[in-house]
């Protein structure tokens, strides 16, 4: 990680399992802010998105794991052990650990003695502060690093709204109606943020997103416009922005870190 902080003109440093990674959270945050709001209001449909947001979430951090070069010896253990607010992996690591830990409460709380005694109010509202966390995380994560300068504060909306598009898309497959408006909403915002995020470029930035990242970003626009636009047809709405936002955060991972002695 000593590159991706502090060395400019380094080239890549991340490979696909890294921009896997920046998709699982998105989703697995995502997933978690879901759950934690049909939670809080005693949604019959909770329990479904409360496991889902669960395998998404073990999922997310085994690949996190599997991807490190430091996996075989567990460094990243410092992540729970220590004050780090500096390190927004260390803010990823919390938000989903916590995440995982209310869910697990919620879902367990009918056979568990101890956790019949809890409000359920009170996991719920963890688990929305540890989906908030994790859906800020990736964004922030990239708006940081200051020496690649297409990760700029658009980043910090990019990522959260992409997010949500993807679970509100997931949500309208698995036949969750109440998901319908709200997948448009974050359809037309993902669209209008992607519009205008080239034009927060330094020209130089700008040239380098389209000459290396051109087809990918047009494709992902492409998608999530005709999910915006297909407001009568729900599922193919959703299966094409769900494909949209994953490759538009995939291009904004893989282009986004490179970065050429000119810039």
């Amino acid at each position: 990680m000593t590159e991706f902080y502090s060395l400019p003109n380094t080239g890549e440093f991340w490979h696909w399992t890294n921009a896997l990674h920046f998709v699982l959270v998105g989703l697995a945050g995502g997933m978690a802010l879901l759950a934690a709001i049909l939670t809080l209001r005693q949604h019959p449909e909770r329990n479904r998105y409360l496991w889902l947001a669960a395998l998404l979430i073990v999922l997310d951090l085994f690949v996190l794991w599997a991807e490190s070069p430091a996996r075989w010896r567990f460094s990243h253990v410092w992540l729970f052990l220590g004050l780090h607010p500096s390190a927004p992996i260390w803010w990823g690591a919390w938000g989903l650990a916590l995440s995982l830990v209310a869910t697990l409460a919620v879902v367990l709380k009918p056979w568990v003695g101890f956790l019949r005694r809890i409000p359920e109010q009170l996991p719920g509202l963890l688990l929305l502060l540890g989906s908030l966390v994790a859906l800020a995380y990736p964004g922030f994560t990239l708006a940081v690093n200051t020496t690649r300068p297409l990760w700029n504060s658009m980043m910090l909306f990019l990522f959260p709204i992409t997010a949500l598009l993807m679970v509100l898309a997931v949500a309208l497959l698995l036949g969750s109606e109440w998901a319908r408006r709200w997948e448009s909403w974050a359809a037309v915002l993902s669209l209008g943020l992607l519009v205008a995020y080239p034009f927060t470029l330094p020209e130089a930035a700008r040239t380098h997103l389209l000459h290396e990242g051109l087809l990918g970003y047009a494709l992902a626009g492409l998608l999530i416009a005709v999910a915006a636009l297909l407001f009568r047809n729900p599922r193919w709405a959703a299966a094409l922005g769900l494909a949209g936002a994953v490759g538009l955060r995939w291009v904004l991972v893989m282009v986004g870190q490179f970065q050429s002695p000119g810039l």
